[in-house]
């Protein structure tokens, strides 16, 4: 449920939690930029890189790179509210309650990876698992100069990534990570952030991610693409329906579609949790289609979510996509 506050809220709130959560010793956001030309020497188990993003084809799934940049959401009044509760959310980061629960990777290998019900695009905080050797892959694009930065914790193990990009253009990230995450799955959160050029006084560009993904099956560009939501309005009184799409480079053991509401505050794509559907399990090279009636969900502009994944004995890979379109649902 969303939390509702009087009174402004918006990027304020949510800078004044982050500043609380530096304070407090939770690990900084370091806007250093580095050459893109491998490993920054560090403390073993806490080190970082930089990556530049690539437009290039996936090296299978038969088709082109993805470069449709959707459209951006308009504004609401459900936006400073949904804004307060992603504040909220960052300053749980303090008493270790961002998410519900503390799972075991094999319950999160059975859940799947962790959203937020509410979040900011332009930084946001996901529980996933991570594995040594690993590769991840963020599908972005940013609106003015700046980066993406992921940032990458499992216990007392931290790796932080930037990834940059020409502005307005929709690009593919893709590291490895380092052998110290060791040789099982485990548990880590991944901080995704958009950051400004180092010492400009500008704002950080705004962020819009496509795509996420964790593990050998979740990475060649992004292992669930081809997203589309249409059409572009629905009015569910009229029995119209939105028609959704989306295609697996590789098999996942579980599926879910979510129907997100978003929203635009203060320049920031916001989102919050509407429905989801269970999906049957996907196989290699499938495309998969459905329809979602709209109700008795929110009014509003609403993307698609999709979370795939496998579980700890298929190898615990995992991916979040979301989609460049948007449908707006009119009560």
């Amino acid at each position: 449920m969303p939390v509702h506050l009087k009174g402004t809220a918006g990027r304020g709130f949510l800078s004044a939690s982050l500043a609380l959560l530096l304070s407090l010793g939770v690990p900084a956001q370091d806007q250093t930029t580095r050459p893109p030309s491998g490993m920054i020497p560090g403390r073993s188990g806490d080190s970082s890189t930089s990556v530049t993003a690539s437009r290039q084809p996936s090296i299978k799934g038969g088709h082109q790179a993805e470069v449709n940049p959707g459209r951006t959401p308009h504004g609401s009044g459900d936006g400073p509210a949904i804004a307060a509760a992603v504040g909220l959310a960052a300053a749980a980061v303090i008493t270790g309650e961002i998410f519900a629960h503390h799972p075991t990777p094999e319950k999160l290998g059975n859940k799947g990876p962790q959203v937020p019900k509410e979040f900011d695009m332009n930084g946001f905080v996901m529980k996933g698992l991570v594995q040594g050797n690993w590769p991840i892959v963020l599908d972005f694009m940013i609106d003015s100069p700046g980066f993406a930065q992921v940032d990458i914790t499992a216990g007392k193990r931290h790796f932080l990534v930037r990834m940059h990009n020409d502005p307005n253009q929709r690009g593919y990230a893709k590291i490895r990570l380092p052998k110290y995450f060791g040789s099982k799955p485990q548990i880590a959160t991944y901080n995704v952030r958009s950051m400004p050029v180092a010492g400009s006084k500008d704002p950080a560009p705004r962020l819009r991610v496509y795509g996420f993904g964790a593990g050998e099956k979740a990475v060649g560009s992004v292992a669930i693409d081809q997203l589309t939501f249409q059409p572009a309005t629905i009015h569910p009184k009229a029995n119209e329906v939105a028609d959704y799409g989306f295609h697996a480079h590789s098999a996942f053991d579980s599926v879910r579609a979510g129907f997100i509401f978003t929203t635009l505050n203060n320049g920031s794509v916001l989102v919050q949790k509407d429905q989801e559907q269970e999906l049957a399990p996907v196989p290699e090279g499938e495309r998969t289609k459905g329809t979602w009636k709209g109700h008795p969900g929110k009014a509003g502009e609403h993307m698609l979510q999709i979370r795939a994944w496998r579980g700890l004995q298929s190898g615990g890979d995992w991916v979040v996509a979301w989609s460049p379109d948007i449908v707006d649902v009119v009560k």
